[in-house]
């Protein structure tokens, strides 16, 4: 078997329990061929062969973000930036919006996204009246960082036919200031009475936006992701024309909504797991609430200083039992978003409905995000088998907005990692980019410290080891996928995907974790990104 690439002279944490730790190793055609130390593995080497002396840096499995939106970053990269960092203050942002307004042409809409409340120095969200100051007739949506509210200025609101007596949609919310008018601020659903105008991105639109997205993930070495969720035809074709030129950056599973695609994949008998090592359908998908931070997760208690406001529940417990019905009858994977434990109870009854209805063996239901939890919660994930997809940095970039809108006793279990794993409850790490920055070394780092942005504590009690939340962030998303007879180890007959950075993750303060600089990505045995800088 001809040998494509040895990367020796190294320290790989090989996260295989049979050989923790080698010094080299060799690929073939897309696999990994053998691991080991100098001697033995140089000895694979032909004259086709590269070779590269990594002069003890660190390789490590490709990383799997479980839960992303690659198309949605992708797409959001060229829209205006006014996150806490770019725009820290009410004023900054609206000048952020102002120069894009001045450098659009008239007939397009203009978009930003990122904003987070909590964090402006209003401590509130912009408004539509605000935004008309420095967008004029121009519509604009200004998306706030969770995807779970925007805000819209008067012409966008113009455009919805959103008055004050517009009534507020089943799962949404138009907020209204104290003589009922909108303030411009759509929560949930209702943010699709504007969204919904906006012009659709084009297949080669979004082909772009993958290519862009993919530069970003490889330069942070992660080599597999899961789109969370894709409603249109033209966004699955823009991943299968990337796919079929051999353009695909990263690897990627791609969920179904199933509002949107349910119907046709019970038509056509398609089901989860169909495709290749490079493309595959992964889970039927739904929302079932909103945000913790945003005060939108549906909870069982009102949330502080909102007597009325227990969140947002997207379906009725018969439209949630029915839903999935269907697709365990089609045989496929599930999977909810829920973050409140309202909502993960009303999934939990669900999943556990349609399954004893359609029994599916080894069925891997996921909960995606599952935030805040109840000991009664956990034991029932525990025992119908549910996988967990958090985001471990969510309690590091929104984690002060939830220590305003929940107590310690409540913050004790919100993505409960350390409990979870006691329970030998599956978990796969992940980002929700564009939500956070899809940076793995911060969620690692977050779930090793759990502190929030200002240091304040996040649920100590769940912490987790650097060599845990490395697992869970590589052969976490691998089993959440079907997929951890492949993926997420080194060891022969695994996928080439690997990473390479400058030092060992397990001998830095775990502070230091996002100063890590990737080096080298390997996707399929062949060098797919490296710094422009790295000597070898």
């Amino acid at each position: 078997m001809v040998c494509d690439l040895i990367l020796h002279n190294a320290n790989i944490l090989t996260l295989d329990p049979a050989q923790p730790r080698a010094r080299a190793v060799a690929m073939s055609h897309g696999r990994i061929l053998a691991i080991g130390d100098d001697p033995e593995i140089l000895g694979y080497r032909t004259a086709r062969t590269s070779v590269l002396d990594l002069g003890g840096a660190t390789v490590l499995p490709g990383f799997d973000d479980a839960h992303c939106h690659p198309l949605g970053l992708g797409l959001s990269l060229e829209w205006v930036d006014v996150s806490p960092v770019a725009a820290p203050t009410l004023e900054r942002l609206l000048d952020e919006i102002r120069k894009a307004a001045q450098e659009l042409p008239p007939d397009r809409w203009l978009l930003a996204r990122g904003y987070d409340d909590t964090r402006l120095d209003v401590q509130r969200h912009p408004t539509r009246w605000e935004l008309d100051r420095v967008t004029g007739n121009r519509p604009t949506i200004v998306i706030r960082t969770c995807g779970h509210m925007l805000v819209a200025n008067s012409a966008a609101l113009a455009r919805a036919g959103i008055t004050r007596e517009t009534p507020d949609p089943e799962g949404g919310r138009i907020v209204r200031d104290e003589t009922g008018e909108p303030t411009g601020l759509l929560q949930e659903r209702a943010q699709e009475l504007v969204r919904r105008l906006v012009p659709e991105p084009t297949v080669r639109d979004l082909e772009q936006a993958l290519r862009r997205a993919g530069d970003r993930f490889l330069a942070l070495g992660i080599t597999s992701v899961t789109e969370a969720g894709i409603s249109r035809p033209e966004e699955l074709l823009a991943y299968q024309n990337l796919h079929q030129r051999g353009e695909l950056p990263v690897r990627a599973r791609i969920m179904l909504l199933i509002d949107h695609l349910l119907e046709p994949a019970e038509r056509l008998g398609l089901r989860s797991g169909f495709g290749d090592a490079w493309l595959r359908i992964g889970p039927f998908k739904l929302f079932q609430d909103g945000a913790g931070g945003a005060r939108t997760a549906a909870m069982s208690i009102a949330y502080p200083e909102e007597p009325d406001n227990y969140g947002l529940a997207y379906y009725t417990q018969d439209q949630l039992d029915e839903a999935f019905r269907r697709v365990a009858r089609l045989g496929a994977q599930a999977a909810a978003h829920a973050i409140g434990d309202r909502a993960i109870e009303m999934v939990l009854t669900a999943y556990e409905r349609a399954l004893q209805a359609h029994p599916i063996h080894d069925h891997r239901w996921r909960i995606e995000h599952c935030g805040m939890l109840r000991p009664d919660l956990l034991e029932r994930m525990a025992r119908l088998g549910v996988v967990a997809v958090p985001q471990p940095a969510f309690g590091y970039y929104l984690g002060d907005a939830y220590r305003r809108n929940f107590s310690e006793e409540w913050l004790a279990l919100a993505y409960p990692t350390r409990a979870w794993l006691e329970r030998g409850i599956a978990v796969a790490f992940s980002s929700d980019a564009p939500v956070i920055s899809p940076d793995p070394w911060v969620g690692i780092r977050a779930a090793v410290l759990r502190q929030t942005l200002t240091g304040e504590p996040f649920g100590p009690e769940q912490r987790v080891t650097v060599l845990e939340a490395i697992r869970l962030y590589t052969a976490g998303g691998a089993y959440a996928s079907f997929e951890e007879h492949q993926r997420g180890r080194i060891t022969p007959g695994f996928l080439a995907d690997l990473l390479v950075v400058d030092r060992d993750p397990l001998a830095i303060d775990p502070e230091e974790l996002p100063t890590l600089r990737t080096l080298l990505t390997v996707v399929d045995g062949r060098i797919a990104w490296k710094a422009a800088d790295a000597v070898f």
